[in-house]
């Protein structure tokens, strides 16, 4: 074959690949350019509503007291026992009859039951999903009075979890700060504590790893952990079961007692924390008064951590919940990760709300001090989260009981205040404003209202040389409606 032909026949080929080609094309490009056909079917929403599961609230049971070895877990004792106050039910028949009861084990505790234990308060799971999950809260309160031990102490009686911070105690000379952790449920729990002080975190061996059983209580003195601590806040984190952590804080003068608290965890880490009815007695403390460290341990202060990375800038402002009282507002700088403490001490006798605005998460409580002729007392202020629609409230036996309520949000809000029994009484907070309501002690009540998200709630015991305090919560979401979708 000639070489003309062969390329002429090559020449041919090319075309007709050329051509194909083309035509490949031009088929695409009409597949693309014309509609296709389209189906679409809409997502169908329904919601479903479990039936609402066991509650439970667990109470951390009677004051304890240490062997001369204050860092030896298994030297707590208790001294008393503490009374009890629960109820359960909807709004309108709140009876402690729909609350079982039970104790917890205590291996920690050399004196055993015979003086009681922390009790788990529960409330069944509802067969009906369309039945409300009913309200359950529960309260402790008890005196002490030995050689060692004199104050009273208040606590309510709060759902498990497996993170919190407790924002009090300290370990420096004189103090004495015990660690309750009480695990109601059936899995072994363990438990990591974090702790931080006036100078940043603190290394604590043995903090990680605490084993607590199920349905028991372990006891954990502070100062094993991190001695000497003028301003310590505590991370409780849990894996496996979830426990109630409280923290007990007992001071001694010299030979001299100094009040007893029994404290929960404050709010979660937010950028505004927001403290009711913080109580500043007629009766103060010597300002001059400080303990081996140079710190003033007995005056109005507020304990803050910052959990950012970088120094946060914090407004504090003080707010007088009635007429009479002052108020201040300061900005500070606060380090990341170092506990510090703010003082109140220019404040006039009354009650406050405590408001903290933050650039950075922070956690925060406030301590203030109640004085008599032979005695005194303290307690700690923590902050607290809002309220939901209802929320039930019982009140532990204590002198003068009351409901401190405030709204620092920019909305008018009422609050329906039930008693069993009582006609229900309305309750107005402009925004901006707090309420005082005293309670009847022993006797259980139910809050209500159609947004209480912005209001924030505590009850708060003062007498002669007597004050505790402690913060009022919505209960967790335990039957919330769930929006399934069905393609």
């Amino acid at each position: 074959m000639s070489t003309s032909r062969r390329w002429a026949l090559a020449g041919a080929r090319v075309m007709t690949g050329l051509i194909g080609i083309a035509a490949a094309l031009s088929t695409v490009a009409a597949a693309v350019l014309l509609p296709w056909p389209s189906q679409s079917v809409q997502p169908v929403e329904t919601v479903v509503t479990p039936a609402a599961a066991e509650q439970q609230r667990v109470c951390p049971g009677p004051l304890l007291t240490l062997a001369a070895d204050a860092s030896a877990a298994s030297a707590a004792s208790s001294i008393g026992s503490a009374n009890t106050v629960y109820a359960a039910g909807s709004v309108n028949a709140l009876s402690p009859d729909a609350v079982a009861v039970s104790p917890l084990q205590i291996p920690d505790n050399v004196a055993g039951e015979a003086a009681g234990t922390p009790l788990v308060l529960s409330v069944p799971a509802q067969e009906d999903a369309a039945s409300d999950a009913p309200l359950l809260a529960g309260a402790q309160s008890q005196t002490a009075q030995t050689e060692t031990l004199t104050g009273f102490a208040a606590a309510r009686c709060a759902e498990a979890g497996s993170d919190g911070w407790l924002v009090a105690g300290s370990t420096s000379t004189g103090q004495t700060s015990l660690i309750l952790l009480s695990n109601p449920t059936a899995v072994v729990a363990s438990v990591d504590l974090t702790v931080y002080g006036e100078n940043g975190l603190v290394d604590a061996p043995g903090a990680t790893g605490i084993l607590v059983q199920p349905g028991s209580q372990r006891v954990v003195a502070l100062a094993g952990l991190a001695p000497n601590l003028n301003s310590p806040v505590v991370h409780v984190a849990t894996r496996g079961g979830q426990v109630v952590a409280s923290l007990q804080q007992s001071v001694i003068r010299g030979l001299v007692p100094g009040g007893i608290d029994l404290v929960g965890t404050t709010a979660a880490p937010d950028l505004e924390q927001v403290i009711a009815g913080f109580i500043v007695p007629a009766a103060l403390i010597d300002p001059t008064r400080s303990n081996e460290s140079g710190i003033h341990d007995d005056g109005a202060v507020v304990r803050v951590l910052s959990l950012g990375d970088v120094p946060a800038d914090v407004t504090l402002s003080v707010t007088a919940d009635a007429d009479g009282g002052n108020g201040s507002s300061t900005t500070v700088t606060l380090e990341p990760g170092v506990a510090s403490e703010i003082p109140l001490g220019d404040l006039t006798a009354g009650s406050y709300t405590v408001r903290l605005n933050s650039d950075a998460p922070l956690v925060a409580a406030a301590r203030s001090t109640e004085k008599s002729a032979a005695s005194e007392d303290f307690a700690w202020f923590a902050a607290s989260g809002t309220l939901g629609d209802h929320s039930a409230i019982a009140v532990a036996d204590g002198p003068a009981p009351t409901l401190r309520l405030a709204n620092p949000s920019t909305m008018a809000q009422t609050v329906t205040l039930q008693q069993p029994g009582a006609a229900p009484v309305t309750l107005s907070l402009p925004a901006g404003s707090a309420l005082i309501r005293p309670l009847d002690a022993g006797a259980s009540y139910t809050l209500e209202g159609e947004s209480l998200d912005g209001v924030r709630a505590s009850v708060s015991y003062q007498g002669s040389a007597a004050l505790a305090s402690f913060t009022i919560s919505p209960p967790g979401p335990l039957a919330q409606p769930i929006g399934v979708y069905v393609r």
